[in-house]
C-alpha cells in the first residue's frame, strides 16, 4: 500500500546525542519521589519492549511526526511540556493545567510535497481540567491519474497519457482528550489524561482505512510555584493496541479484510525548568525517550526572555533502516495580557539529510 512507505525515509528513529545526568539529584527532599518514579518507569518499560511488533513498525506513520512548532523545535521533547494546547498530542494529562479556553493551529509541508495541518481547541472545565478536541490531516491533493487513449498500444506520438480524473492521499487522526488535576502529595502536583482517537486514511480509488485507539498520559510536578520545578511526563500511546480496517478485498474468499495494528508503546519525557533574574527570563532543559521497536531519545532547550521572546534548539535522531541525526531550531514571540488572555507565535526548522528542510508555523490564541 502506498500509505505504508510515503513516511518511511523521514520518519526514523532518534538517539539524543546527549543526556541530561540524573536531573532528579538536585531534588533530594523527594527522595520519595524519584523512587516510586523509577519503579513505575521501569514497569511500563518492560511491559512495552515486551509487546512490540515490527511488522507493524511503519503503520501510522504520521503520527509520529509531531505537533506544535515549540516541541518540533526542541527536538520533539513534548511529553514533559504538554501544558499548552497541543496537549492532546503530546501528553493529555497536559490538559488537567489549563484553565483558559484555547484554539491551535500549525500548517506545514514535509519536505515540498505532502501537507500536514492542525487544529484544536481546548475547553476548561469547573472541576479543576479542561477537554480537547483536534484534527490531524497529513495529505497529498489533486494527485492526477491518467490513461492512454488506447492501452492496448504502447506510448507513442499518437497514444499519449491523458488526465482523466484526479484523487487524494489522505491521513486523517481526529483527537478527543481530557485531563484531570489530581490530589497534590507532599508538594508534588500530579494529573492524569486520556487521548481518544479515530483514523481515517483515504487513497486511490476509494481505498481506505479505519480504526480508533486510546493513549493514556501521566504528569508529575514538583514545587509547582517555585522558580525551579521538575516535571516528569509519561504517556502510553496506542494502550490498547489501535487496529486499522482497510476496504480492500481478501486474499481469498475464506479470509478477511487487510487488518493493521499499532501495538503499545511508551513515551517518557522530564523536564526542568528555571526562573533567571538575567532578562527576566526563564531557561527549560526536556528530554525524552521514546520505546517503541527499540529506544529513541529527544533531546531540547528553550530561552525564554523578558516573557516575550523564546529561543529553541533540539537534536533529533531517528533509528531505521539507517539512522538519522539532525538538529533543529525555532523561534516563538508569546504576547500575554493583565486579563490571562494571550497568543504565541512559533517557529521551527528540521533538516533531512536526504529530503532537505521542513518548516513549521504554528499559532496558539488562549481566552
Amino acid at each position: 500500500m502506498k500509505h505504508k512507505s510515503k513516511f518511511k525515509s523521514v520518519l526514523k528513529s532518534i538517539k539524543c546525542a546527549k543526556v541530561i545526568q540524573n536531573p532528579l539529584s538536585h531534588f533530594a527532599t523527594l527522595e520519595h519521589f524519584r523512587n516510586t518514579c523509577k519503579l513505575f518507569v521501569v514497569s511500563i518499560i518492560a511491559l512495552s519492549v515486551a509487546i512490540q511488533s515490527v511488522d507493524a513498525k511503519y503503520t501510522a506513520d504520521f503520527l509520529t511526526l509531531g505537533v506544535g512548532a515549540r516541541a518540533l523545535a526542541m527536538g520533539g521533547a513534548g511529553t514533559a511540556l504538554s501544558d499548552n494546547a497541543y496537549a492532546s498530542y503530546w501528553n493529555p494529562a497536559g490538559l488537567g493545567h489549563l484553565t483558559r479556553y484555547e484554539v491551535s493551529f500549525m500548517h506545514s509541508t514535509l519536505n515540498g510535497q505532502d501537507a500536514y495541518d492542525y487544529v484544536g481547541y481546548i475547553h476548561p472545565l469547573k472541576n479543576r481540567g479542561a477537554i480537547s478536541v483536534s484534527w490531524l490531516r497529513v495529505g497529498v491533493d489533486d494527485i492526477p491519474i491518467t490513461t492512454l487513449p488506447v492501452v492496448s498500444r504502447p506510448v507513442g506520438a499518437t497514444n499519449r497519457p491523458k488526465v482523466v480524473g484526479t484523487f487524494n492521499s489522505t491521513d486523517n487522526a481526529f483527537l478527543l482528550a481530557s485531563g484531570w488535576a489530581l490530589p497534590s502529595f507532599r508538594g508534588i502536583d500530579f494529573h492524569l489524561g486520556v487521548t481518544l482517537k479515530l483514523l481515517y486514511m483515504s487513497g486511490y480509488r476509494n481505498t481506505n482505512a479505519i480504526g480508533g485507539g486510546a493513549d493514556i498520559g501521566f504528569v508529575a510536578t514538583t514545587n509547582p510555584e517555585k522558580p525551579h520545578r521538575l516535571t516528569l511526563g509519561l504517556q502510553a500511546s496506542d494502550a490498547f493496541r489501535t487496529k486499522l480496517y482497510w476496504n480492500t478485498p481478501p486474499p481469498s474468499a475464506d479470509q478477511t479484510s487487510h487488518t493493521e495494528t499499532i501495538p503499545p508503546h511508551l513515551k517518557i519525557g522530564i523536564a526542568t525548568t528555571h526562573a533567571l533574574r538575567i532578562f527576566r527570563s526563564t531557561l527549560v532543559f526536556a528530554l525524552d525517550s521514546y520505546i517503541k521497536d527499540g529506544v529513541e531519545l529527544h533531546g531540547g532547550a528553550e530561552w525564554t526572555l523578558f516573557d516575550l521572546l523564546s529561543l529553541r534548539v533540539g537534536f533529533d535522531e531517528r533509528k531505521g533502516i539507517e539512522r538519522i541525526r539532525r538538529l533543529t531550531a525555532g523561534v516563538g514571540l508569546n504576547l500575554q495580557f493583565v486579563t490571562g488572555a494571550g497568543a504565541g507565535l512559533d517557529y521551527a526548522f528540521a533538516n533531512h539529510p536526504a529530503l532537505g528542510g521542513s518548516h513549521r508555523m504554528s499559532l496558539r490564541i488562549r481566552f
